[in-house]
């Protein structure tokens, strides 16, 4: 990605802020960023109202958008990477994409760098790295590295104190016996009643003629609470730790989302990094322990998080898949360990029986939704197909796209669940092309690089 350019902005961004204050404040009822120290914890972090109720420069909520020619193709976090070696120049030019994050600065994605000088996005980096030093101050706030302490202290930590962006000072602050607000590299985070962001923020960002992307702009805003929490959504005892914090890593190495990877384990590289070199927690070093969630096929995450659980670890941090880690989440949890992921987002942990040992640093699905949303109607595109994989993850945002379009005055024409082993996506994207739809949202894994060339053979490539 390259730095924001000031003047490349959304018309539509009053549309999108608009959109997510009112979900903020209404009956609903109802899945990168800057140094910490620098100038986006101040802009993604501080009264998320500011920055919800005031239109982005550029923005004009007044004029509606026109609508452009041409298919036009919009992406999500899932399958938002630097396609440059997949597919031939401008196969990509103008597709759109979101992803949860705040805009990444140079101070962080230097560090970044020094841990994996390979990286070649930075994707869920900021998230890990967060997860990973809200973990360390809830120990410290503890006084126990144990998981329920840690889990009984992470809301705590992240709200209502006094704030705080770096390890360092926010240590300090607890030492000094201050209650503390840590505002993280990927936006503002405080953790609301079942561990799930109650604010964050969404970049929206445009594929170049390179096939990588590029920044337009970033929307924070605030996700509503659930209405209740359940008993078995709460710490049941407590436990007591060994003194030592250790960090498990169940982070993709293999599979279709092997691309994440290298940002996150290099977010937690730095983070530990940062923690040790600054009086580690409780007095000695953050220890990490890695293992490979890998995607679910074959299903080897189980069997890994054995790895880490064997190897002494107070918190797993991953997976980056919904899926991955719902097929883990009871064997953590049960464990009386912390499971917290830089990247899970589907909404289906907002209710699950977690023992309240689950967390995560990405938002839920349903800011990315409305945000998404916002940026098709925002487009002028009125008929609309969701081609999404069928999973928890895929289902969840795939959902919440149609429910925020539709109720913006949108059509969704063609409603596709794929299978992700599928050997081809043939029917799904005759389905949509019988419709024609005047764009896409295509919601989507590593399949990406072979959905993209059928929908350009059946007519529905980016610009056709």
């Amino acid at each position: 990605m390259i730095p924001l350019n000031k003047s490349a902005r959304l018309g539509v961004v009053a549309v999108v802020s608009a959109l997510v204050l009112a979900a903020c404040g209404g009956d609903d009822g109802d899945d990168n960023t800057s140094d910490g120290a620098d100038q986006s914890t101040e802009s993604a972090s501080s009264d998320t109202s500011d920055t919800t109720s005031e239109p982005t420069e550029g923005g004009d909520s007044s004029e509606p958008a026109e609508a452009s020619s041409g298919m036009q193709l919009y992406f999500v976090d899932g399958n938002t990477a630097n396609y440059s070696e997949d597919f031939d120049p401008g196969t990509l030019e103008g597709v759109k994409a979101t992803y949860p994050g705040a805009e990444l600065g140079d101070d962080f994605r230097q560090r970044m760098l020094e841990a994996n000088p390979k990286l070649k996005d930075f994707t869920y980096g900021p998230e890990s790295y967060d997860a990973t030093i809200i973990s360390a101050l809830a120990a410290i706030a503890a006084d126990d590295d144990s998981g329920k302490s840690i889990g009984a202290n992470l809301q705590a930590v992240t709200a209502e104190g006094e704030k705080c962006t770096d390890f360092k000072t926010c240590a300090d602050l607890l030492a000094d016996g201050t209650d503390i607000d840590y505002d993280g590299v990927s936006g503002p985070i405080d953790l609301n009643s079942t561990g799930s962001p109650s604010a964050a923020t969404i970049g929206i960002f445009e594929y170049g003629n390179d096939n990588n992307y590029s920044p337009l702009d970033f929307v924070t805003g605030q996700i509503p609470d659930v209405d209740s929490v359940q008993p078995n959504q709460e710490i049941k005892g407590t436990a007591q730790g060994d003194g030592e914090f250790v960090v498990g890593t169940l982070l993709p190495s293999s599979g279709d989302l092997a691309f994440l990877g290298p940002p996150e384990f290099a977010g937690v590289d730095v983070a530990i990094q940062e923690i040790n070199e600054n009086g580690g927690v409780l007095g000695k070093d953050a220890r990490q322990v890695k293992a490979d969630s890998g995607d679910g096929t074959p299903n080897i995450a189980p069997s890994e998080t054995d790895k880490l659980l064997n190897g002494g670890a107070d918190i797993v941090l991953g997976a980056a898949s919904s899926s991955v880690s719902l097929s883990v989440i009871d064997k953590i949890t049960k464990a009386g360990v912390v499971q917290i992921s830089p990247a899970n987002t589907s909404t289906a942990f907002d209710t699950y029986a977690d023992q309240g040992l689950y967390f995560r640093t990405a938002p839920s699905d349903v800011l990315q939704g409305q945000v998404m949303a916002s940026t098709v109607i925002g487009d002028g595109k009125q008929n609309i197909a969701i081609l999404a994989r069928q999973d928890s993850y895929g289902e969840a945002l795939a959902e919440n796209v149609r429910k925020f379009y539709e109720e913006a005055g949108g059509n969704v024409v063609s409603y596709q669940l794929y299978s992700p082993e599928a050997a081809n996506y043939n029917a799904e994207v005759q389905a949509i092309a019988a419709e024609d739809p005047d764009a896409i949202v295509l919601i989507a894994f590593d399949e990406t690089k072979k959905i993209v060339p059928a929908l350009a053979q059946a007519g529905l490539g980016q610009g056709d």
